[in-house]
């Protein structure tokens, strides 16, 4: 049997994608060479970032270089789009980190951490499963072999003896001559920062917003199985409407922890929304384009990784909905009857909040579901056609 997950388990893969860019959310003590080594690699990824993000958009106000080239338009629209997203999520990250923080350690003073009382809880059933890390492995793979495949292919060019084609990771045009030996190595430690930088700050988010979303969902599922095995009696009043009012505070604190999820993520969905969907857009036109080469299917391959990874995301936002709704279902099929008039009383009141369901919303513009994931696909293709057919005409 699968031993019972604990709390930095949950936060483990969320917290990797920052570690690896040189930022500590929860400020970890370590001895001052490796913070300053560490948090010089974050200054260099963020001047990267920054840096190619100035030039991409440059590049997008400096319309007429692109004009006459569906292809090119597109590679530089999944390029802005990229961009675009990542630097959303990172200054929303950045703006909401302390109450991020906050949020992390409520939680964890909830979780369960005695074995006996993790095994009540099931917290094995909400931590990410089989199938959700393998979508997370392929896409973190996918951007990997596209970070470094424009280098591996120049080198196998040089040496079979041809001349060496300074193929970069980006298309954008910096300020310096990138096709000389030292502007190339520039350029590539630059795009490759800047790479690693827009992956792990997209992954992380997510990550970070299912992990606290699962937990909230875990302590929902916890109290459904509570009301459902109490069995309530009129000569223990008392007792059992004490007990219901301990479901109810917890279920109150499961709200406010919901409302804080949603100032946390609410405005990052929003943006992510519409970025995924422009993205998805034009990595699957790209990726027609090209054809059956190799770049074609990168990017083909890209565009399922991303397909996949809102999907997850979406996932995560309905089995929020569905375990919220669900308490009020248990507290239907609890022993209700068989307690005292007071207690069938304070049972309808919860009955009452627990219909409401928990979800998270994108600054209330759309709720994040299944659904949601069904309408952004369904938006992308009718996108995707109407491009199609305006530059095939």
């Amino acid at each position: 049997m699968e031993k019972p997950r604990s709390y930095e388990d949950f936060i483990f893969m969320p917290n990797l994608m920052f570690k690896t860019l040189g930022y500590d959310l929860f400020h970890t003590p370590r001895s001052r060479w490796r913070y300053l080594l560490v948090r010089g690699y974050f200054v260099l990824c963020t001047i990267s970032n920054f840096y190619e993000a100035s030039m991409v958009t440059t590049r997008i106000i400096e319309w007429e270089s692109l004009t006459g080239s569906p292809s090119k338009i597109m590679r530089q629209g999944l390029h802005f789009f990229y961009m675009l997203s990542g630097q959303l999520k990172f200054v929303t990250f950045m703006i909401n980190r302390k109450r991020l923080l906050q949020l992390s350690n409520h939680l964890k003073e909830l979780y369960p951490h005695k074995e006996q009382n993790q095994k009540k809880y099931e917290v094995n059933r909400y931590y990410l499963s089989r199938s959700t890390r393998y979508v997370l492995y392929v896409y973190y793979i996918v951007m990997v072999v596209m970070a470094l495949e424009p280098l591996v292919q120049s080198c196998i060019m040089y040496l079979i003896g041809f001349f060496f084609t300074y193929k970069r990771i980006f298309p954008t045009r910096l300020t310096f001559d990138s096709r000389k030996p030292l502007g190339y190595v520039l350029a590539y430690v630059i795009d490759f920062t800047y790479s690693q930088f827009i992956v792990n700050v997209t992954l992380g988010t997510d990550l970070w917003m299912m992990c606290v979303s699962s937990q909230i969902s875990m302590h929902l599922g916890y109290l459904a199985n509570m009301l459902i095995s109490f069995r309530p009696s009129p000569e223990t009043e008392q007792q059992d409407c004490y007990f219901l009012a301990s479901i109810v505070k917890r279920h109150q604190l499961l709200i406010r922890l919901q409302k804080d999820v949603n100032y946390v993520f609410g405005l990052l969905l929003a943006c992510n929304l519409f970025t995924t969907s422009c993205l998805l857009c034009c990595m699957a036109y790209y990726g027609v384009v090209e054809g059956f080469n190799w770049e074609g299917i990168s990017y083909m391959t890209l565009f399922v990784s991303v397909a996949a990874q809102f999907y997850v995301v979406s996932s995560h936002g309905q089995m929020l909905i569905d375990w919220s709704t669900n308490l009020a279902k248990a507290a239907y099929e609890s022993k209700w009857y068989e307690g005292s008039l007071r207690y069938k009383k304070d049972i309808l009141i919860l009955m009452a909040q627990a219909q409401r369901p928990l979800e998270i919303s994108a600054r209330g513009i759309i709720i994040i579901s299944l659904d949601t994931f069904k309408i952004l696909m369904t938006i992308t293709y009718r996108f995707f056609a109407v491009i199609r057919q305006t530059v095939e005409k």
